[in-house]
């Protein structure tokens, strides 16, 4: 196949965005008013549970002196995550966001879904990441935007890839969905598992703080936020567990935040030490709980305010068998318990405390942590194996998108 020319999108599309609206004007009902977030939604899922709106009256009166978009016109995220790419339907009627929302109004013979595809791949992205780099908040621009360049072969030969990319992205998908209703079933068994061990165990039920030698002191929640402020973060010092570094049975050491030794001090009632068993009281999945060792080097730190640390008699009692018990569905329903109608699930460290958890003498404890430990070790296997073939799933796709742009399709 031959070299295709290179085009400015801006030589097929007139690139331009809306009239800006004013947060006064926004309504509960009415027109859909679409920000950059909205755009990506749509992108992804082709549908979204819109929030914002605008009058009919204001409509009217902004697209008869802005136009609005069109059937196969394309609308594109201008901020955040860019360059996410909806295509108009000729049933769609809405309004979107001055700077945040740019509208590709197609004005020659192109073939928008081949755009579309264009956007998807590294070709565009790596275009707008440049051009966006050095950016506080990435943001693409007008002119940025009309000066993107796409390799453009002939319509009919746009139309071609385009036919076998949905082909192919059509049976690629089919298969991604399996794989995630395996990965959902598989994680399901895990819960299972352990919610079968401990619910068997019922009888032995005591709260979780006697679990504790002090609980007023080894169970404890994080500072208000009004004592521990995001201007107070540095660069390095005592590390802040954060509710995105706790999850079931790992700890994520990434993103984290410091404070300094002097605000540490302050906190040290909020305080963990490696070792410690922390847990999340707020959020969906709610209770996510794993023991914290040392953290970029440093063996103590503070926790946030929707953070539990927990530091049980381990005279008495076994870590991992805790660990388990907090993360089993047998758990999980007790938080869920206490958070019926909330938008937010959230409970409270004196709830937490009082949540129940069979207590069996520790040899015992070590034998059902053991047993459990077997169990989801294989189960964490087979998970690992479905990921795997879904990543090369997903990287399949983009190595079928950078072929189709190079003509190699």
């Amino acid at each position: 196949m031959g070299k295709w020319e290179e085009e400015n999108l801006s030589n097929l599309f007139e690139i331009k965005s809306s009239k800006r609206v004013l947060k006064s004007d926004w309504k509960t009902e009415g027109v859909p008013f679409y920000r950059a977030r909205e755009v990506v939604k749509l992108a992804q899922n082709g549908f979204v549970n819109n929030e914002l709106f605008i009058s009919e009256k204001l409509y009217d009166q902004y697209t008869k002196d802005r136009g609005f978009p069109k059937e196969d016109d394309i609308i594109i995220s201008a901020v955040g995550t860019l360059g996410q790419c909806y295509l108009v339907k000729k049933s769609d009627k809405f309004y979107f966001k001055d700077a945040s929302v740019l509208w590709f109004e197609k004005k020659s013979d192109t073939d928008s879904r081949f755009i579309e595809y264009a956007f998807k791949t590294r070709l565009i992205k790596n275009q707008i990441n440049k051009k966006s780099s050095g950016a506080t908040v990435g943001t693409l621009t007008i002119s940025t935007a009309r000066n993107l360049k796409i390799p453009l072969p002939p319509l009919a030969e746009q139309q071609r890839i385009v036919a076998k990319l949905d082909g192919l992205f059509a049976k690629i998908d089919k298969a991604i969905g399996l794989l995630e209703d395996n990965i959902a079933h598989t994680q399901a068994l895990m819960g299972s598992v352990l919610d079968e061990e401990f619910g068997r165990l019922e009888k032995y039920n005591k709260p979780l703080m006697t679990f504790c030698k002090n609980p007023k002191k080894d169970m404890v929640g994080g500072p208000f936020g009004s004592n521990l402020k995001a201007s107070e973060y540095v660069d390095k010092g005592y590390p802040i567990i954060r509710l995105q570094n706790v999850d079931r049975f790992n700890f994520k050491e990434k993103n984290i935040m410091f404070v300094t030794e002097e605000k540490a001090e302050f906190l040290s009632s909020h305080s963990y030490i490696s070792g410690d068993i922390v847990m999340t009281k707020l959020g969906d999945p709610l209770g996510k709980c794993c023991v914290v060792e040392d953290v970029h080097g440093v063996d103590r730190g503070v926790i946030s305010s929707d953070i539990i640390r927990i530091r049980i008699d381990e005279s008495k009692h076994y870590k991992p068998y805790v660990v388990a018990g907090i993360n089993s569905e047998f758990f999980i329903k007790q938080l869920k318990s206490k958070t019926q109608g909330s938008t937010r699930p959230r409970v409270t460290l004196k709830e937490v405390r009082a949540m129940q958890l069979p207590m069996l003498k520790r040899e015992d404890q070590v034998i059902a942590a053991k047993r459990i430990d077997g169990i989801l070790e294989l189960q964490s296997k087979v998970l690992e194996t479905q990921n795997q073939k879904l990543n090369h799933l997903k990287a399949l796709k983009s190595s079928l998108l950078d072929q189709a742009f190079k003509g190699d399709l």
